[in-house]
């Protein structure tokens, strides 16, 4: 088959699939939500294991350089191992942290909302006593009973049917975690095999040049993405400390958790500043609600503080990023994909300008070399100068056969 014949015939085929994808789009993103369902665990797993990679690489690096004094080095293996259970176990005594500090301040908090509450319910007895509710006992007497049993009726198998099915869900979900983390730490331990694999098919069944830009694009973006994360966790820190010190500083209570709570959550993009906002004026509200109005104007000024003139500078500088194409990424991954594209956007934006750069320098030229001044006419051995022009340097004939 002749090359325009195989190139036409592609064409069409392409052309009449995607015209039937689009006539049955319905039918097409039901089966893409299955085929996604279907590798859900694996796609959290590796999710996951991208962030457990970031501090377990730095880890290993300086775990490698402190055995490569010493005789007696362990494997590999044991190292990544180590390293792995280091990683998770910070992790896991952060969120004891959190835990530890939020738990008993929430319990202190409801035994004194209880004992408000035990204290207010003699002045409610005593106000429904003296209260006119004659207007009550005329709407009671008004309401059709039969259509009232009915209306329970239908709720309670209503309710019956949403409790059959949140229960499914929770026991669906819960299965997709656990898989997840399974996956996840086997990617983790696993990872230098499985970029050996992924190398290995990408180069079998792609093109040399198209392989190689694949893989450069993956390798920009696991650095752009440590880089993002490192520096979301510097910021976090920042932020916690910056929450600690504003709620001491203006007398609301809770400085010291809600800085903790708000460092946990400031590792989600600006939608973590949100979560961290309701918890903490929820945690004031049991107390004052005059103190929960400050701790809200207090918390959305530094809040207000950091997001225009630290994040970005950041968590900016860390990807090489502008402040300005910080906030554009964020927006735009936010408004796609929620969360996740708030997360992921940054790091691929990074990577994206980065690889325009690359391509537009290699178009300008920017690295032309000097240009070569030709030698001086040679009279020919004749007595008569050339008239043919000087010719020209090699490097600016190669200059000018690329378009």
């Amino acid at each position: 088959m002749e090359a325009k014949t195989k190139q036409y015939l592609t064409v069409t085929v392409v052309g009449v699939a995607l015209f039937a994808a689009l006539m049955n789009f319905a039918d097409v993103m039901g089966f893409l939500r299955g085929i996604v369902s279907i590798f859900l665990p694996v796609i959290i797993g590796g999710i996951l294991a991208l962030f457990i990679n970031v501090p377990m690489n730095g880890l290993e690096k300086r775990l490698r350089r402190l055995f490569d004094r010493k005789k007696k080095r362990p494997s590999d293996k044991l190292i990544t191992i180590i390293c792995f259970a280091v990683t998770v176990t910070c992790v896991v005594l952060v969120l004891i942290l959190a835990l530890t500090l939020l738990i008993p301040e929430l319990v202190s908090s409801i035994q004194s909302l209880y004992t408000q509450i035990e204290a207010a319910v003699p002045r409610w007895l005593a106000y429904l006593k003296d209260a006119d509710i004659e207007w009550l006992r005329r709407w009671i007497s008004g309401l059709d009973w039969d259509a009232v049993v009915k209306t329970f009726t239908d709720s309670l198998d209503t309710l019956a049917s949403n409790a059959v099915g949140a229960v499914s869900a929770t026991v669906n979900t819960v299965v997709t975690v656990a898989f997840a983390l399974i996956i996840s730490v086997y990617m983790s331990l696993d990872r230098k095999m499985l970029w050996r694999h992924s190398n290995k098919l990408v180069r079998a069944y792609l093109k040399p040049s198209l392989a190689d830009s694949f893989l450069n694009f993956c390798r920009l973006f696991r650095q752009s993405f440590a880089s993002f994360l490192t520096g979301q966790c510097a910021e976090a820190v920042i932020l916690g400390i910056l929450m600690t010190l504003a709620f001491t500083l203006f007398r609301i209570p809770y400085g010291s958790l809600v800085g903790v709570v708000t460092a946990i959550c400031a590792l989600i993009p600006y939608i973590g500043a949100f979560i961290s906002c309701c918890v903490s004026v929820f945690l004031v509200l049991l107390i004052d609600p005059l103190l929960a109005l400050r701790c809200l104007i207090v918390y959305n000024a530094v809040q207000f503080i950091e997001n225009q003139f630290i994040y970005p500078r950041v968590v900016g500088s860390s990807v090489g990023l502008p402040p300005i194409y910080t906030l554009i990424a964020a927006m735009i991954g936010g408004k796609l994909f929620g969360i996740v594209g708030i997360i992921f956007f940054i790091p691929l934006a990074a990577v994206l300008i980065e690889l325009v750069k690359e391509h537009a320098d290699a178009r300008l030229k920017v690295d032309t070399p000097a240009f070569k001044a030709p030698e001086a006419d040679t009279p020919r051995q004749d007595g008569e100068i050339s008239a043919d022009p000087p010719a020209e340097p090699e490097e600016e004939q190669r200059e000018d056969k690329e378009p």
